[in-house]
């Protein structure tokens, strides 16, 4: 399946590895849009470089993968897997982690090719920052546009206080069964170990919401930061959100990755 969008212009491709002629690919013109849906796998890893000035997941390179971050032996198991093992201290080695994710993840050089130069164009010529960047913790989010609705709010952080409380079992029936219990454990306390707390009322805003383009699956999406007594985790969640007939809105939870 790939997926296709267009900004000022220019024809945006959006690969996936699920795609049965996966081999051919696009002229090099092709580019990369940037993390906007659930299932978006952003090349260079989110957690390393969301403080660079000029950031934006909503432009930096992403591609589909199959499957969720945090179940092993799929391909986007594997790429955050392998990216994890890999040293983020400036952003050439960012860059490099994810390519090397990729490869791990068995994409194609040709691919693995046109990602890091959407990254490298992206880093180095759109946000004009030079390889040796040093790459920082972000200590506190950006000045937020206006909160969500309270509905939203409150779906979400029910499932919040269920991460900061390590309740796994209460995750998997909210991912609907398609995340095991010990997956979301070593995600949060082996791979990206924090004591993670509820964050301030003020991390849920608009900006974490991303309305459905998917026309089978209406509602929207979320990608909320996790949060820690320092500021922001490592860790963020994504998943959807859906109004209910009855005015109730409930989340579903799809991922949970650094």
């Amino acid at each position: 399946m790939a997926r296709g969008r267009s900004k000022e212009g220019l024809a945006l491709w959006l690969p996936s590895l699920s795609d049965p002629d996966r081999v051919a690919r696009p002229s090099p013109d092709a580019a990369f849009v940037g993390c906007s849906a659930v299932g978006d796998h952003l090349i260079v890893l989110h957690s390393a470089v969301r403080a660079c000035p000029g950031y934006d997941r909503h432009e930096a390179p992403s591609m589909l993968m199959v499957g969720s971050s945090v179940t092993p032996n799929t391909e986007h198991g594997l790429a955050v897997a392998a990216q994890l093992t890999r040293r983020h201290g400036t952003l050439e080695e960012a860059i490099d982690a994810g390519a090397y994710a990729l490869s791990a993840a068995g994409v194609t050089k040709g691919v693995r090719r046109q990602a890091r130069a959407a990254s490298e164009d992206y880093f180095y010529n759109r946000l004009s920052l030079p390889p040796d960047h040093e790459l920082k913790p972000l200590t506190a989010l950006p000045q937020g546009l206006e909160p969500m609705p309270d509905a939203m709010i409150k779906a979400l952080e029910n499932i919040v206080e269920l991460v900061v409380d390590g309740d796994y079992e209460e995750l998997r029936e909210l991912s609907h069964d398609r995340l095991e219990v010990e997956d979301l454990r070593r995600r949060v306390e082996d791979d990206c170990p924090e004591a993670l707390v509820l964050p301030p009322r003020g991390v849920y805003r608009v900006e974490a919401i991303t309305k459905s383009d998917d026309p089978n699956e209406p509602g929207w999406t979320y990608f909320l930061e996790l949060w820690t007594d320092h500021g922001p985790a490592r860790l963020h969640i994504e998943g959807r959100l859906e109004e209910e007939p009855d005015g109730r809105t409930t989340a579903t939870l799809a991922d949970i990755l650094p």
